[in-house]
């Protein structure tokens, strides 16, 4: 159990500022701190979620409120710091190097003995420090210097000490000066980074602290290899462990050696979505004291993670709460701004249905729907019923959302204007007439849902209802900022041909998996009944005023899903205590129409479930029939699939960084991003080249340095950050060695790596420019002896650093070569833009992901076909 009054204290006697802006003076803010101070001051252990209104404010007092739990709960004493050192260990004491020489006590008084080496013709200087007042000043040294001539470490004097003396009201002098437990938070590496720099805690009337000043944190990533924050001269241990997975996260918790966890916090749904059974496991670990899930209330995974588990502390931002618990903004400044506009969004949130004449009716919808139940519960031959239910369902959910007509769709793709490699409607339907005649039994069904999708496609083709409607409503929107949210990115580039209507400023077009739900808008329009990984029309509270375009067809599920969107924020009120007559009690199954309609829900689900499952189910075939033909040929690990909107696949090996367009991050449009985070949506760049399995970054870095655009000290660091990695695997190669002995054979040498780490470091798709930590070349070098690392190993991991930065430089160059490229701009003849834009031009393709499946286990094939766009009869002829 943990003094909840330190933590209220901190709440109440502290200012914290966010990247200048004051935050904790904001009464829901408030609320949620005390929330979690009384959710984690349990004698046992605790268990909490937050649903909150997605401002960072709430991410921000979580990390603090859990930095100053893992002080209050730790058990470390000054003098058992001081009783853990051996004479000759190396320690800091105010700021400098020391060797540890032990205690003495003199006139009745007892001193520590610290010794420093000379300088120049100076012998060993020596120097006693009472110890009861600076017991709390010596902190162990875990770094490789051994290096004791007073030059210190070059970094500024903390009041750390005087901050936690203020807080927890003990003398400074029983400060103890590490601190010996941590807590693990899962979380996006560039989120946490950007919290604890942004984070300044006022206290006691003038002074000020900052988060790393408090304690040390660093990132794991999926080697397990630790990426330090800030600054941490000690080398100690860090308190705040930070990983982008849960299953890392899990390897920390367990981790034997080192820090005991005694907590775990995990940020945002994408974290929860990419582990949630192993979040399972360690949310009822009896090890950690308190574990924290928060999630912003529009996020994809709310409903599930909250699911029967009402023994759970649970803090949800529903219209209900903030009615009770917000009042106007105390402190304006952009953070409260923002927060005080998600508040108003959420209280005055209202989703209505357009209803759209024209499109399916209701009925024809059931009837395509029932033969499609049929084709799928038959016998036909496995591959044409994919083929046509896939197809149908595709081109039946292209003509319910499309906002544009079908002649306009079919004139762009003719034209080429279209970037996606989208196929043509038309073309589609002619090939499911031809899979209707190897139907059989099935003809009939098979008819009449080509027949229905020919009548809507006609129906269509000069016009769009849906689209007319569309229009109107953005007339009616001028000035204010409006978002248009579409199933695919292609349906932009056809809505910005009529710049005057849909270009103009404060009109914003994107897909539902790249909606940014960090923004405010004053209206948002959906074209259809659909969601995304970040947009749900009826969890979305970027807006007070949403309205949902439907046709007849579309009105039943989505009336369906609000009522379980009801159900669930009034499950929420009644944990909280706000209502107390929840019911689990569907009503559905009332009579015999309703049973019908059940029956009809559950086969259509069932249907959704098989059509999302066939790609996960090609990858068996597909596999095969390419080591049928394959040899002797090299293999790579193979961890997820995708399938893109033109129809072609890829098989993405479990170490690849795909290429990312995203022109709605105006900071970062072009990002070299891990599989893992990969979804629907997204936009993948690709070099046009059958034996290139790199991707397109290094294919620019390849055509800059044959054309000489990269400066001599460019070219020599790129040859020196290659060295180190030809070496080990030489090593490796000559030794016999597996991933497993290599990486058994550096932890002699001090590595800390694991299998995993080197694995990833030299397999052939491997993009690992060179290890973070200049002590792992130094171990690298020592191990192979090669006598230019030996020598050099300084100059090889600064190598590594400038090849990172010119990879990040080309990565922008690819963004704005891309921009050029749309905008129909030239860049400078000569420059290096222009080497990236001819690239780009010329040796590049853009896809949008249509599905993406991570694989329950990996498999293996061969090199050649993965991390590229392949069509399916590449795999299986």
């Amino acid at each position: 159990m943990i003094d909840q009054q330190v933590l209220l204290r901190l709440i109440e006697k502290c200012d914290i500022y966010f990247e200048g802006s004051l935050i904790s003076q904001e009464l829901i803010i408030q609320k949620y701190a005390n929330f979690f101070v009384t959710s984690i001051n349990s004698e046992d252990r605790s268990s909490s979620v937050a649903i909150h209104t997605g401002s960072i404010c709430f991410d921000i007092m979580s990390l603090i409120i859990a930095t100053i739990a893992c002080i209050l709960m730790d058990q470390t004493d000054p003098v058992e710091i001081i009783s853990s050192l051996a004479d000759g260990d190396m320690i800091l004491y105010k700021n400098e190097r020391y060797r540890w020489r032990g205690l003495e006590t003199m006139n009745g008084m007892t001193y520590m003995k610290l010794e420093q080496d000379g300088r120049g013709k100076n012998g060993l200087s020596t120097k006693w420090c009472p110890l009861a007042t600076n017991k709390g000043l010596v902190k162990p040294y875990n770094g490789t210097s051994d290096m004791t001539d007073g030059r210190g470490i070059r970094r500024k004097k903390t009041n750390r000490s005087d901050f936690i003396s203020y807080i927890t009201g003990k003398e400074i002098s029983d400060i103890p000066s590490i601190t010996g437990i941590s807590a693990v938070i899962v979380t996006e590496r560039t989120l946490f980074d950007r919290i604890q720099r942004g984070i300044r805690i006022d206290y006691d009337e003038g002074k000020s602290i900052r988060l790393l000043d408090i304690v040390p944190a660093s990132y794991y990533s999926d080697s397990n290899e630790p990426y330090q924050f800030g600054s941490n001269p000690s080398k100690e241990e860090p308190v705040l462990k930070i990983a982008g997975k849960v299953s890392i996260a899990r390897d920390l918790v367990l981790d034997k050696y080192g820090n005991r966890v005694v907590g775990l916090i995990v940020i945002g749904s994408d974290s929860i979505s990419k582990g949630s059974s192993e979040l399972e496991d360690l949310i009822h670990r009896k090890s950690l004291k308190f574990t924290h899930v928060t999630m912003s209330i529009h996020s994809e995974n709310t409903e599930y993670y909250i699911g029967e588990k009402e023994s759970f502390a649970v803090f949800a931002c529903t219209k209900k709460f903030l009615l009770r618990n917000s009042m106007p903004t105390t402190v304006k400044n952009p953070l409260t701004f923002q927060l005080e506009q998600q508040i108003h969004n959420i209280i005055n949130n209202e989703v209505t249905i357009k209803i759209i004449d024209g499109g399916c009716s209701w009925h024809t919808y059931q009837k395509i729907r029932n033969a499609l139940f049929a084709i799928k519960q038959s016998e036909w031959d496995d591959e044409h019923k994919k083929n046509f239910i896939v197809l149908s369902y595709s081109i039946f959910n292209l003509f319910t959302t499309a906002v544009f007509s079908m002649g306009t769709l079919e004139q762009m793709i003719v034209s080429g204007k279209l970037q996606f490699g989208v196929s043509s409607p038309f073309s589609r339907i002619q090939e499911l007439k031809k899979l209707v005649k190897c139907a059989n039994s099935l003809e009939l069904q098979c008819a009449f849902i080509v027949d229905a999708l020919e009548n809507l496609y006609k129906s269509i083709f000069t016009d769009s209802p849906k689209c007319q409607v569309l229009k109107q409503l953005i007339l009616r929107t001028s000035g204010e900022k409006v978002a248009i949210i579409i199933p695919k990115s292609y349906y932009a580039e056809i809505l910005y041909k009529d710049t005057m209507m849909f270009s103009r400023k404060g009109v914003y077009i994107t897909t539902a998996n790249q909606f940014d739900d960090s923004q405010s808008y004053d209206k948002i329009i959906v074209v259809g009944d659909f969601s995304g990984k970040h947009f749900d029309a009826l969890k979305c509270k970027a807006a007070s005023d949403i309205i949902v375009l439907l046709y007849e067809c579309e009105i039943y599920w989505f009336e369906k899903k609000r009522q379980k969107a009801e159900k669930f924020e009034k499950k929420l009120n009644t944990i909280m205590g706000l209502v107390d007559n929840y019911s689990h009690v569907d009503s559905d199954g009332a009579d015999g129409d309703e049973d019908m309609i059940g029956q009809f829900a559950r086969e259509s689900l069932d249907l959704e479930e098989y059509i999302d499952s066939i790609s996960v189910f090609d990858i068996q075939k597909f596999t095969a029939g390419v080591f049928a033909g394959s040899g002797n040929a090299s293999v790579s690990e193979v961890s997820a699939m995708g399938r893109f909107t033109g129809g072609e696949l890829i098989m993405f090996s479990k170490y690849y960084k795909a290429v990312v367009y995203n022109p709605l991050n105006t900071r970062e449009p072009i990002s070299e991003t891990d599989i893992e985070k990969l979804s629907a949506g997204d936009r993948l760049i690709f070099a046009k080249r059958d034996d290139f399995t790199r991707n397109i970054v290094d294919n620019v870095y390849e055509a800059l340095l044959i054309s000489k655009k990269l400066s001599r000290e460019v070219l020599d660091a790129t040859e020196k950050a290659k060295w180190w990695k030809e070496v080990l695997r030489n090593y490796q190669k000559t030794h016999n060695l597996s991933y497993r002995q290599l990486a058994k054979e550096l932890n002699y040498f001090g590595c800390s790596l694991t299998e995993v780490s080197i694995r990833k470091w030299l397999v052939e798709e491997s993009y690992i420019v060179g290890p973070r930590e200049e002590s792992t070349l130094q171990q690298i070098a020592e191990m192979t002896k090669d006598t230019y690392l030996l020598n050099d190993t300084s100059g090889c991991f600064n190598a590594c650093k400038m090849v990172r930065r010119q990879r990040k430089k080309i990565l922008k160059f690819i963004g704005k070569a891309i921009e050029y490229k749309l905008s129909g701009h030239q860049p400078t003849q000569g420059s290096e833009l222009e080497i990236v834009y001819n690239n780009v031009e010329n040796l590049s393709e853009m896809l949008e992901l249509e599905t993406m499946t991570l694989l329950d286990e990996s498999i293996w094939i061969p090199t050649n076909i993965t991390n590229k766009p392949i069509s399916d009869m590449e795999g299986i002829s």
